[in-house]
Order: structure tokens, then sequence, then C-alpha cells
């Protein structure tokens, strides 16, 4: 400001001595120069010692409002508001000498005023129409400056408030690493940057839209502070640059669509999410209550979670809790259905083969294996961030991380107890199986005799009729059973038949192979065709087997006998190469009666020829057989047994169980015995299933009394020996 005053002051006092003959040289001479030439003349001119004149001054004036009009307003600021103030000084110092007298001597030098349409060509401009043009020029910057200042003040406020959005979207990014997360991560803190984000973002369109409406009024240069809006797609990469703001267009982030956006998926899908996971969490209560009651008649039957609803939590964190807790508590109500649907008559044929009843233990024992593992994965998984993001159910519900820990011990309580008794009264179902003298309500009358769809031991028998020993279900769901025929002169004969899904009888045959009483224990479908064991005891005891194969109609194509004198226990069938291992020991048919000789074990090929023979000789019954990996384990309960060593284990009395392997030759592998406190009588041993190599045995403590002891348990454990789990030690 002190440069101006001093420039206007000497100046001033230049003008005093004004000489118009002079001046003409230099405006003869500007008239060839360029803008910059003849302003440097110009000023060279003013600046001389009682040399400077009205007219210079208007002049150099004119040449600063062409050179303002061309300066960047944005790029050039600095020289842009200097040429702004020199113009409007000289326009003011040529305003300030301007008289009528001076109009007079030197009009004709003010050619760049602009003229009124009706002046006369070649005539100087008067008075009036200089006054008008000087006083033209100094409103012009005046308006220049003050669209000046204010755009520069909007770009600056604009520029600012979208740095402001960018550093507050980065805080957002960097805190949360997956917009996934976050959407259920919103705290106080968030709350409050999205609105400040927001409002930042709201500013920079409000100056922006200023700036366009200022250069609407009054342009600058070609600046149209356009913009385009950029979507938010993928978080983390985008809304994180920043932006040209002099470009032609503005390439913005879309701040405002994204919260927007962010916004409705929380009030919806997540929304959704909240609402249905607390809702099933509470419904997961009282249906558990209902079944632990054993009352399921109000729980869904194979009760789901909706697969769209955890395909939804999954969407947004592939390890939810939320999923793994409904995971877990579907598992729970299948697994607590399962104990609850066990009935001791049930439909036709479908309390499973042999002892114990094989579906509904095996089921049980799977179910409770799924929900064990459920609730571990769930524990295992149990973190801050994992309860935070659904607090409404782990904070309201759980009452946090301790609280949530506190529910997995008392949920395994809980599965332990449901498991427990219900083994206990299933054990109690096994032992009294043979023992049961009352006909099962369904049944099929074949030839004026009746069908007992009813399993049963052949020492209680009691009647005339079919009595069924064993169930297989054939590839088409149909039924291969085998029994006893007793005849109306009580006569005993072993029968196959086969049922189809209507329990309609394809066929049925009577076996008379051998003397005495005959019974077929086993029976079992391969490749379309029946192979059985015929059982005939005679009256002094000896005991014959002979192996049978029908075709498709019942008709016999093989009947050999196979020189074991045991009763034969279990069938296993290779339909690969159609070969077949039959476990045989003892001679009584009491179930788990305790044996004191050998447990024989016999491979045959497809003509029934023996290829192997193997025999474990102890004290103690047969339980069953798995196969595994092309290994074979059987499974028994022993007092006293030779071991593949050669040596005698003896339990003094008391009971184990034992596990001895085999492969497909018949060549002995290992043994495992296991020995508890107090004795143990297994009754059933299963494979979890065909993808794990893990079994179960369900044990009875005294198998043998009239009356048995229901506290009865169970054990899993690996094939290779090592106990994973149970309720005895």
């Amino acid at each position: 400001m002190k440069r101006y005053i001093f420039l206007f002051f000497s100046l001033f006092v230049a003008m005093s001595a004004s000489s118009q003959s002079k001046y003409k040289d230099v405006y003869e001479n500007i008239k060839h120069q360029s803008d910059n030439e003849a302003y440097q003349s110009l000023q060279q001119f003013s600046l001389s010692k009682n040399n400077s004149h009205c007219a210079s001054l208007y002049k150099m004036g004119i040449i600063l409002e062409r050179r303002v009009a061309g300066y960047d307003p944005f790029l050039q600021e600095t020289a842009a508001e200097r040429a702004v103030y020199d113009m409007e000084l000289f326009f003011g110092l040529a305003k300030f000498n301007f008289n009528e007298k001076v109009a007079r001597q030197d009009g004709h030098f003010f050619d760049d005023v602009v003229r009124a349409p009706d002046s006369k060509p070649g005539k100087a401009p008067t008075f009036l129409e200089i006054s008008e043009d000087i006083e033209n020029h100094l409103n012009k910057a005046t308006i220049y400056k003050n669209y000046f200042v204010a755009n520069k003040d909007n770009l600056y406020k604009a520029v600012g408030k979208y740095n402001e959005c960018i550093s507050i979207f980065n805080d957002i990014c960097q805190r949360n690493s997956k917009l996934k997360d976050l959407y259920f991560l919103v705290d106080e803190q968030l709350e409050k940057q999205l609105d400040v984000l927001q409002n930042n973002f709201d500013s920079t369109l409000f100056y922006l839209k200023k700036l366009q409406k200022s250069l609407a009024e009054y342009p600058m240069l070609n600046y149209k502070f356009n913009y385009r809006l950029n979507p938010i797609v993928v978080y983390r990469m985008h809304g994180l640059t920043q932006a040209d703001f002099l470009a032609k267009e503005i390439q913005l982030w879309d701040f405002a669509s994204w919260i927007k956006t962010f916004n409705e998926v929380r009030e919806s899908e997540v929304g959704y999410l909240y609402k249905n996971v607390e809702e099933l969490d509470n419904q997961h209560k009282i249906y558990m209550q209902q079944l632990e009651n054993k009352i399921d008649s109000g729980v869904p039957a194979n009760y789901k979670v909706s697969l769209y609803l955890l395909n939804k939590i999954q969407k947004y964190d592939n390890t939810s809790m939320a999923n793994q807790l409904l995971t877990y508590q579907q598992s729970q109500i299948n697994y607590a259905q399962q104990l609850v649907s066990y009935k001791i008559d049930t439909a036709f044929m479908s309390m499973g083969a042999n002892y114990p009843l094989n579906d509904y233990f095996d089921n049980a024992i799977a179910k409770r294996n799924d929900t064990d593992s459920l609730l571990k994965v769930f524990e295992k998984n149990i973190n801050p961030e994992g309860i935070k993001k659904y607090s409404c159910v782990f904070e309201k519900h759980y009452n946090g991380e301790k609280g949530l820990r506190d529910y997995v011990n008392q949920q395994r309580q809980q599965n332990d107890r449901l498991f427990d008794k219900t083994v206990s009264d299933y054990s109690a179902t096994v032992l009294n199986m043979g023992r049961r003298k009352t006909a099962n309500r369904n049944s099929i009358v074949y030839n004026g005799d009746t069908l007992f769809a009813q399993f049963v031991s052949p020492n209680a028998i009691w009647t005339t009729g079919y009595f069924v020993h064993n169930k297989e279900f054939t590839d088409k769901k149909e039924l291969v059973v085998s029994g006893t025929y007793v005849t109306k002169r009580r006569e005993r004969f072993g029968f196959v038949a086969s049922i189809d899904t209507a329990h309609n009888i394809q066929w049925l045959k009577v076996l008379k192979n051998g003397d005495g009483d005959r019974t077929c224990l086993l029976a079992s479908p391969i490749n379309g065709e029946v192979a059985a064991v015929v059982t005939a005891t005679a009256k002094n005891g000896a005991i014959r087997n002979f192996m049978v194969l029908f075709d498709g109609s019942g008709n016999v194509k093989q009947n050999v006998e196979v020189r074991v004198a045991a009763l034969p226990k279990k069938l296993i069938v290779n339909d690969i190469n159609d070969s077949y291992i039959v476990a045989f020991c003892g001679k009584s048919n009491q179930p788990f009666a305790v044996e004191n000789g050998d447990l024989r074990i016999v491979g045959l090929d497809s003509k029934f020829k023996t290829l192997w023979n193997k025999s474990l000789n102890f004290n103690g019954y047969f339980v069953n057989i798995l196969k595994n990996n092309d290994i074979y384990y059987v499974f028994g309960a022993f007092s006293k047994i030779k071991s593949l060593d050669n040596e005698d284990v003896n339990l003094n009395g008391s009971f184990g169980m034992f596990q001895y392997s085999f492969d497909a030759n018949g060549n002995w592998l290992d043994g495992e015995h296991y020995e508890f406190k107090s004795s143990v009588y297994p009754l059933w041993v299963s494979k979890i299933d065909n993808t794990k190599t893990e079994a179960v045995m369900l044990i009875g403590n005294e198998p043998k009394s009239a009356t048995p002891n229901t506290q009865s348990a169970y054990m899993q454990f690996s094939f290779s020996g090592d106990e994973l789990y149970g309720t005895i030690k």
C-alpha cells in the first residue's frame, strides 16, 4: 500500500507540469508497440519529472485491464491481484486529473474511449464521453476485484472441505480394514465421523455451486468448475485420492452416496440379521426346554435355520460368531429331536437291525458328535470383535465374553444330561429286546401264518409264525429279512424274505438245511442277490452252518456248508468281488451271553469256498465288526483273552472291551484292550460316519441281570485305539 501511495504522490506532482508536445511523441510510438512495450514506454514517460500526462495514465489503465483479463485468477493470483490494483490506481489518477481543458486539448489521445453510436468519425471524444468511460473502467476494476476475492475464497473453502472429507474417510479405513465389518462395528465415534463427513461434503458442493454461479455472472478465462461424482465402489481403494479443482471437470468421490448406501445396508440387511439372529436365539431356548421335557410337538421336524439367513450372515463375515451359534443351535435341536424320537414300538421294521436298534443309535451318536464339534468351534471363535458385531445377542442375552463361556459349559452339561439319560433308557431296551413276548401291532400275513414286524431273539419265540432276527436294506430301500419260521407242529426252520417299500412280500423262502432247530440269523443283499447264513442246531447241541445264495427272484443259486460249530454273529459282503466274511461265536442265542471258547472269523470266496479261517481264544462275547480303510475291526467283551503275542490278558473276573484288527486276507494286524475301574459290558459299536476314522460303543453295566442296571454309558475312540471321549472311566 505504501508503494501505491508513493506512486500516486509522484504522479500527482508530475501531472502539474504536463507537456502535450512530449506525450505526442510517446503516443505516436506506442501505436506500433505491443502492450508490454507500450506499458514500459508509458511508465518511463509518466515517471519522468514534469512529463506525466492524464492520457498516458488512462492508456496504462487500459493496458492493465487487458492484462488482467488474460491472467489466470487461481494460478497467477499474485500477478492478477497486483495488476487489478494498479489498473484501479491509474484510472483513479486519470479521473483525478481529468477536466474540460484536458478534454479540449488532449481528447484525441483518448482513442480507447467507447464512443456513442451517433458520434462523428474523426472527432475527438467529448469531456462527457471520456469521463463516463473512465468511470466505467473504475467500476470494472471494482467488480473484478470483488469477484476475484469471492472466487478465491470459495475455491479455497471447497478444497479445504473436500480434503477434510478424504482425511476423515482415510481414518475410517485405517481403523476398519473391512467394509463388511464396519457395518457391524458402528459406535459413537463412527457416527460422529459420518456426520462430519456428510457436512464437509455438502459444504464442498455448496462452494463449488457458488463458484459456478459466480463464473456464470462474471466469466474468468474458461473456468466453469463443473464436477463429476464418482461412486466409492472398492472400500479402502476409492475415496482416498485428492481432486484437481482447476481441471475442466473436477473428479470427486461421492461420499454422500456412500454414506447413504452404508446407512441403508445397516438399516435393512444388518437390521434384518440382528432381528432374526435374536429371534432364533430366543426360539432355541424355548425348543430346547420342550425337548428336554420330551415334548416335541411344538418343534418343527428336521429343524433348519434359514439358509438365506446363514448365507446373509456369511456374506458379511465367513467366521461369524452368529453363524456358528445358529449352526450349533440347529444341530443341538436336531440332536435332541433324535433322542426324543426314541420309542420302543415304532413303525413296521423301523427299530433297526440286530442288537441294538442300529439306526436310532447311529443317528444319535452322529448328531451328538456333530453338536459337540460345533460347540467347540463356537467356543474357539469367541472374540471381542465378534461379540461387538452382534452385541444385540452376545451382550444382551449372554452378558459378553464371560457369559458366553459360561453358556458353552452349560451347553456341554445339557448335552451330556440329555444323552446319558437316553442312553440308559436305550440300553435297557436293547437288553430287554430278547425278553419281550408281545407281538408288534404291525405284521404281515403270509400263507396263513404271521410275519411279525418285531425283532425277537431265537430263544424268545413264543408261538407259530415268522420271527425276524435280522434286517438289511437294499439300494432300492427294500427290505431283506431273515429269521425263524415256527410251524404248527413246532418245527423250526430258517427263512429269508424280500419285502418292498409298501410292505408287500416279493418272495419268501423257508430253509430246511440240517437237522434239529434251524434258524437264519443273518442275511444281506449283494449285487441284486441275497446271501444268508442258515444254522441248524441238533438236539445234542451240535451246530452246522450253511451259506445260501438267492437270486433276485428268491431262487437258490448256491448252498454250501461252512464247517464251523458255532453260531453266526456277523455277515459282511463285498459286492466288488462277491466275497464274504462271517464271524462265529459260541452256542447261545441269549443276547450278550458270555462264552468260553473261540471267536472264529472266516473268509469265503464267491462260491462260498473257505479262503482263510482265524480264531481268537477268549472268555466273553462278540459285539460287532466294522470296516475302515480296507481294515476290519472286531469288537467284543472279555474277562480273559489271548493276545496276538500269545499272552493271556486276565481281568480276574472283571469285564472290559477288546478291539482287534485284520486285513481282507485274514491276517491279524493289531489288538487293543480297554480296562476300566469297574466291569463294563459293550452292547453295540458303530462307526460315526464314513468320513471319520472314529467309532462309538454303547456300554451296559449289568447285561446278564434279569433287571439290568440302566446306568449305561458310551465311549468314542479312534480305530488306532485312542479313547477320545467317554462317560465311563
